[in-house]
């Protein structure tokens, strides 16, 4: 990452980014805190979005009623009762503003009446800052004072396509004042600050990628001459800005270090993005589909969309079909490829649809590599459109062939250009740009019969540091004085063939000047007023200034060059988090994992060849112990024929592994000469709910090993570290920085994650920054999203199957009031039926899980040693805004503060776990059980509980008698442990015969219950479970034991040793501890399967 100082200001101030793109659009922020190190967030909470994987972006559409009134924008235009609605009242939906010669304004739906492009984009940009203004007060602790804290002090960086000039700059600053961002004022406009999407990708890689340590050491070209730095030529990148409407590429040179930046060939802009891509995509449909039932606008519109949305993604190999799942099983055609509701294309007539885009892209790489002075050496692909694999894979060939470096360095491909719309305001790298045209001005010269042509004075190419001026100097003559009042030029750009468009009128009051004027004389005897200027452009900026200078002084008056059309991405968000899902063949061979499982090929696989589809399968681990009354293994999806749950979590680890190889190689710089040097020291750091205990810990540690993480040895077991989820959730909203307001001095926080499968809730307390303490025994709860889905399928009694998994993957993430409607869209346009709905039922769906969480917190807020002040939702199921609001509901009247921190709520798990790695925050721990052992207790006979187990009295070789089945308690639940402090308890055994002193052998057991002190594990049998067994070889010291006389001379070995458990780490340890003679040795107890001994009887010392 790029080091940034802290911030130098005064005063708090934010900054807001917009990147409003031609299908979708992204905001991100950063608050500037004096002293504090500045830290860039995305806005990844819209309205009425479902996406469980955090999404940066939403659609670009709106929805106009009749009167010119905004109905709906953004996802929320893509809800199926505003759909409806727009039907019924006629409303105008708005997508798409672009021109080019392959486009004409025919192929853009119409604006609506009264309503300019400007004021469209004036709505969208108010929209844009509601948005994030909520996002603001919802994330962060305290959010609407830390709003009213800022409001004012708002910079925007609004973000437009290279090829954009100076009337579409001043058409954005315009819609940024209609939207109500800044004030129609001089200080208003200064706080818009304008940024083609190239230098924003820019940014973005130099603070993401080309400031990494694997970049910094590649060698960068130096001139001969060592002492002549500046003028050297530096290493050569290029970013290739792949969004849904334009691919803007931008050529920069770094030279002798990534932040010294200079733009070192004019920017391209090429209109073939992604939307382009899906617009021949609608006509290859048109032309398959013509004559059949499937053929009308609608029905191929609906398909287009899909394709938009899924195939165009998926895509990958020509060689294989691609589908389009736009039905329900009862449409089929034959003849047209149509089966089951999936319509299958020829790979290669997919390719076909991407070849005008991927030659673009090319094109302009060696139109910007022929005109750059500098050697590029890397090539970095970003945007939305940067998520096609096709694309990746076949421009990465190129550049192989050219042996330039290529890779996507972006986490969240579609989302660079906010982010680094943020970093251009705070980090400011580019020192110097390259001018696409040529600059000047119309004026009338002396006649020369041998000069015909008028040249400009900054040349086309010329490259321009931020502070150079190119100026010329004028005359100008008018036959009166007043005329002279005011002075207006008008600044030009030549392009060749092009016409020559007016960008602005530079105005200057210059009466002052005028009063002083001399007249004088012409030559035909008229009078008339002369004066002289001086026209100064500046270019090294992101927008044009134009300055006029007279004799007197200089003003400045300053042109903004503006638009309203930016370059958006299709893969809405990007996604840290695939399904997990896996699919094997009848020979129990993986076939296919996460989002490949969900393809259409694959469901027609599952169909023809029995292969069998595994989702739900990580509850199989669950501890049986855990309050689940509501699911039992019969409502989990069966496991395939000789594979056991941990088997499937190896071959998922595997897969995952894969991943995260393939990644890096990709967006590192040399990422596979780093993987190399790295592949036997990597730590494996892996999460589990909160309420699993050492015997699914040992499980996972097995499957990490039997997917080739590490090697079965205690040195590879030593790389596996294990955190529970909420732990880790803590550890990613202390390194967010979202929620460091939350934690106050002498305060409690709450943490809950929910998630797919369990709701975890922890609550931690900071004792001495940055330490902090659990403060009461963690909650997990089986009641995660899948059961709201599960509880839909019940409800849902008429196709079941396929409408719970749109219910899962849509209707469940949108639903955020009762009294509107909800929707599952599942079969085509056709499909209707006025007999059936699905209103404020879907409540009913949430209702358990909520009260889980609810009846959690409680607990939690009652068990904990400190008051709590905050709670903090993450996990996937945490961006349902119902789930939030009725949480928020309940936690307002208590007067807690309530937010959702996570920049990317279904990450927070996999971030924080490698922050608990790095900076191991939680010092100490609450046990959630009580550990011990089971033992014998010597009889009493004054005892009522040993009286009633009297019979069951077994005498011992010393003559004492002992009963069996008792419980000895090491550690109780509730106890706060440090990572350093041990619990003890000493025991003994009675054997006959010395060998028995060999091994000492005892199990570690938790009890579950209620009880404050369980003493009986014959009362509550369901409660106790066996957690590992600890094990010593003490055979040295057996040799050593004496024999001892017990009862009628019989002769006996008696052995003394001491269960000691280490709790403060997140896994729990045992040891032994027995004595050798003067001294005392300790064993460690391994982390495996129990195996209760009955050969000798443990009793209580």
């Amino acid at each position: 990452m790029l080091p940034r100082q802290p911030y130098n200001g005064s005063v708090r101030k934010l900054v807001l980014a917009f990147d409003v793109g031609t299908t979708y659009s992204a905001i991100s922020y950063c608050i500037l805190d004096p002293g504090e190190v500045p830290k860039i967030e995305p806005v990844t909470r819209y309205p009425a979005q479902e996406h469980s994987g955090g999404n940066s972006k939403i659609p670009s559409i709106l929805y106009y009623d009749l009167d010119g009134t905004v109905r709906a924008i953004g996802a929320e235009a893509r809800q199926e009762h505003i759909i409806e609605r727009a039907e019924d009242e006629g409303w105008m939906k708005l997508e798409w503003n672009l021109s080019a010669n392959h486009i004409t304004d025919d192929d853009i739906p119409p604006l609506p009446r009264g309503k300019n492009a400007v004021e469209v984009l004036g709505d969208f940009m108010q929209y844009l800052f509601r948005c994030a203004r909520s996002y603001i007060e919802e994330t962060h602790p305290s959010g609407s004072n830390l709003w009213r804290s800022l409001e004012n002090r708002i910079e925007f960086v609004l973000t437009h396509p290279n090829g954009w000039e100076g009337p579409q700059q001043k058409q954005i600053r315009l819609a940024a004042v209609l939207g109500g961002l800044i004030p129609s004022t001089e200080d208003g406009m200064a706080r818009v600050h304008l940024l083609t999407e190239g230098e924003a990708s820019l940014h973005y890689c130099v603070a993401n990628i080309l400031a990494s340590d694997a970049l910094s050491k590649t060698p960068i070209l130096a001139s001969e001459d060592a002492e002549d730095d500046d003028g050297s030529p530096g290493q050569g990148v290029v970013v290739i800005d792949a969004g849904g409407g334009t691919l803007d590429l931008s050529a920069y040179s770094m030279a002798l270090s990534p932040t010294l930046i200079e733009e070192i060939a004019a920017a391209e802009c090429r209109l073939q993005g992604s939307v382009f891509v899906t617009r021949r995509a609608h006509g290859l449909l048109q032309e398959k589909l013509s004559g059949s039932r499937f053929g009308t606008s609608d029905v191929i519109q609906q398909m287009t969309d899909i394709f938009d949305s899924t195939t165009k993604l998926r895509f990958r190999n020509p060689e294989d079909p691609s589908y389009i799942k736009f039905g329900t099983v009862r449409d089929k055609d034959p003849q047209r490829d149509i089966r089951n509701g999936q319509l299958k294309l020829s790979g290669q007539d997919v390719a076909k649809l991407f070849e005008p885009s991927i030659s673009s892209i090319i094109e302009s790489f060696e139109t910007q590599r022929k005109s750059a002075g500098t050697p590029i050496t890397f090539v970095f692909f970003v945007g939305g459109f940067a998520a096609s694999d096709w694309m990746f894979a076949k421009l990465q060939a190129y550049f192989q062939s050219l042996g330039i470096s290529f890779s996507r360095p972006d986490n969240h491909c579609n989302k660079a250009v906010a982010d680094g719309a943020v970093s251009y305001f705070i980090d400011h790298l580019v020192s110097s740009r390259v001018s696409r045209f040529t600059y000047g001005t119309e004026c009338s010269v002396p006649f020369n019969p041998f000069d015909m042509e008028h040249r400009a004075r900054q040349k086309e190419g010329t490259r321009v540091s931020e502070q150079k001026e190119f100026s010329e100097t004028f005359a100008i003559r008018r036959y009166n004085q007043a005329a002279c009042n005011q002075v207006e030029v008008g600044v030009m750009s030549y392009r060749g063939l092009l016409p020559k468009p007016d960008w602005i009128d530079t105005e200057r009051n210059t009466s002052k000047i005028a009063e002083k004027l001399a007249p004088k004389r012409s030559t035909e005897g008229s009078t008339y007023y002369a004066m002289e200027i001086k026209i100064i452009l500046l270019f090294g900026l992101t927008e044009l200034k134009a300055v006029i200078s007279w004799e007197d002084g200089v003003s400045r008056s300053v042109g903004y060059l503006l638009g309203h059309r930016f370059p958006a991405q299709e893969h809405v968000g990007g996604d840290c988090k695939i399904p997990s899902i896996i699919c094997y063949d009848p020979s129990g061979t993986v076939r296919a994992v996460g989002a490949e499982a969900t393809q259409e090929y694959i469901e027609e696989e599952i169909d023809d060849n029995g292969w069998v589809k595994l989702e739900w399968w990580k509850l199989h681990l669950r501890p049986r112990a855990m309050a689940s009354s509501h699911i039992t293994d019969q409502d989990i999806p069966a496991l395939p024929q000789n594979k056991t749950a941990v088997q499937v979590l190896s071959d998922f680890m595997h897969y995952l592994h894969q991943c995260a190889r393939k990644y890096i190689e990709e967006t590192q710089a040399n990422g596979a000469d780093m993987l190399r040097s790295v592949e036997h020291t990597t730590e494996f750091v892996l999460s589990h709910p909160n309420g699993w205990e050492g015997p699914q810990q040992t499980q996972i540690r097995n499957a990490a090993i039997m997917a080739g993480l590490v090697p079965d040895t205690p040195e590879g077991r030593l790389r596996i570290h294990l955190v529970t989820e909420g732990e880790a959730s803590l550890h990613y909203c202390l390194g967010s920085g979202l929620a460091a307001d939350g934690f106050q001095d002498d305060k409690g926080v709450i943490i809950v994650d929910a998630g797919g499968g369990t709701i975890d809730v922890s609550a931690y307390h900071m004792t001495t920054a940055p330490s902090f303490e659990e403060i009461a025994p963690a909650e997990c709860r089986l009641q995660g999203s899948i059961f709201v889905s599960r509880r839909a399928t019940t409800m849902l009694q008429d196709m079941v199957s396929h409408m719970a998994k749109i219910f899962d993957s849509t209707t469940k993430q949108r639903f955020g009031n009762e009294n509107d409607p909800a929707y599952i869209k599942f079969g085509t346009i056709k499909d209707k039926d006025a007999s059936f709905n699905i209103r404020s039922d879907v409540a009913t769906l949430f209702e358990p899980s909520a009260a889980a969480i609810i009846d959690a917190i409680e607990e939690q807020r009652h068990a904990a040693t400190k008051t709590i002040s905050t709670v903090f939702l993450v996990g996937g199921f945490a961006a349902s805004e119902w789930l939030f609001t009725k949480l928020q509901n309940h936690l307002r009247p208590l007067r807690l503060d309530f937010c959702r921190p996570d920049s990317h709520t279904a990450k927070a798990v996999a971030d924080g776990a490698v922050a608990f790695f790095l900076d191991h925050r939680v010092c100490a721990r609450v046990a959630k059980f009580t550990y011990g052992t089971r033992c014998a207790t010597q009889f009493d006979k004054n005892d009522p509980q040993h009286k009633l187990r009297a019979s069951m009295a077994v005498p011992r070789p010393s003559g004492r008698t002992v009963l069996p089945n008792a419980f000895s308690a090491i550690l109780t639940k509730g106890t706060v442990v440090s990572e350093t402090k041990e619990f003890s308890k000493n025991f003994i055994t009675e054997v006959v015969d010395r060998s028995g002193c060999d091994m000492i052998t005892t199990e570690i057991v938790c009890y579950g219950g209620d009880s404050p002190n369980p003493r009986w594990t014959d009362t509550e049998p369901g409660m106790f479970s066996t957690l590992c067994n600890v094990h010593a070889d003490t055979s040295k010291v057996a040799r050593t034991i004496s024999p001892r006389r017990g009862y009628a001379g019989l002769q006996f070995y008696r052995q003394e040793f001491s269960i000691i458990l280490m709790f403060g780490l997140t896994e729990l340890q045992a040891q032994l501890s027995w004595k050798e003679d003067v001294s005392a040795s300790r064993g460690l107890a391994p982390r495996s399967p129990a195996t209760v001994v009955f050969d000798q009887v443990v009793e209580a010392a």
